[in-house]
């Protein structure tokens, strides 16, 4: 092993038999202890102390490497000591190694010190088995519940029971026709729901941008809407033909009928047949769903004053 820690001292050997030595003769298992080798020097020796190997004995661990501490210097000798911390958990006896030092002389010779080694003694903890009483297992320790653990599992129970209690008042309210605050929704009539959509598509500009296809879906689908609402049939789910044989019991001007039957002729053609309309059928497109949804609205309002004056 290389030599280690060698340090530049004024002092001399003494040559008396060297001993390591333990602060406690004995430990108990898991106790530390220190293991020291004092070393006095004279002024112009030089020293190495050689650390031992690890670990020092089976059975042994070293808590605290080994290192030099300066204890004191009197008289022109200085007095240092090497020491390690040990411990064992384990009960019986330990037998050290010997520490090796190297002390070069003033005249220049090197002597070897040899320090005997300590036996550690390490006993378990004695039980007076006469009056000792073994107790049972301790059954698991229980905690008192905490307000800081409750809290957030009562803020998700809370937000829990309030979203169950929105979706189900939303789902009641929904089928009374009212809104979540349960007033009544107010429902905009067919006929006005159908003019301010054409106005919409009337400024949306789709036959001026190119794109009539949309523009007659858009026109008939409202038309379609219209009469599903004002006369109770399914007109979204039928051709031009079913509607129109549809309206055809209704009191409805001719010429009106005419002209509409004209606008989903025209509107068939371009969503199937890829026809391009002329700009006049484009221009008037919307003008004949406006007089048909009026028409058709004021004939209802008629009639329904017509009953009330009975």
């Amino acid at each position: 092993m290389t030599l280690s820690l060698l340090a530049q001292v004024g002092l001399s050997a003494q040559e008396n038999q060297l001993r390591s030595r333990l602060e406690r003769d004995s430990i108990l298992i898991g106790d530390q202890v220190k293991w020291s080798a004092p070393l006095t020097l004279k002024q112009g020796e030089e020293f190495a102390f050689v650390p031992p190997q690890e670990p020092v004995s089976e059975g042994v661990e070293t808590i605290e490497g080994f290192r030099l501490d300066t204890l004191k210097m009197r008289k022109g000798e200085l007095e240092v000591e090497a020491r390690m911390i040990l411990t064992a958990f384990d009960s019986g006896s330990f037998a050290l190694p010997p520490i090796y030092a190297l002390v070069r002389r003033e005249g220049g010779a090197v002597d070897t010190l040899v320090y005997e080694p300590p036996v550690l003694e390490v006993n378990t903890i004695p039980v007076d088995t006469a009056s000792f009483e073994p107790f049972d297992i301790k059954g698991q320790m229980k905690y008192p519940i905490t307000a800081a653990e409750v809290f957030p599992w009562a803020v998700v129970a809370l937000i829990v029971i309030a979203a169950v209690w929105a979706l189900i008042r939303y789902i009641v309210y929904r089928r009374q026709n009212k809104d979540f605050f349960g007033r009544p929704k107010v429902v905009d009539p067919p006929h006005i729901t159908a003019l301010r959509a054409l106005e919409k598509i009337r400024g949306q500009k789709l036959y001026q941008s190119g794109k009539q296809k949309q523009f007659y879906t858009a026109v008939t689908d409202v038309l379609r809407q219209y009469m599903a609402g004002r006369y109770g049939f399914q007109a979204m789910e039928q051709t031009s033909a079913e509607i129109f044989n549809s309206l055809s019991d209704k009191d409805i001007d001719e010429r009106l009928m005419e002209r509409v039957k004209e606008l989903f002729t025209t509107a068939d053609y371009v969503k199937f047949a890829k026809h391009l309309a002329s700009d006049q059928e484009n221009e008037e497109a919307i003008p004949t769903a406006v007089s048909f949804v009026n028409a058709t609205f004021m004939q209802q309002l008629e009639a329904e004053q017509a009953e009330e004056g009975k």
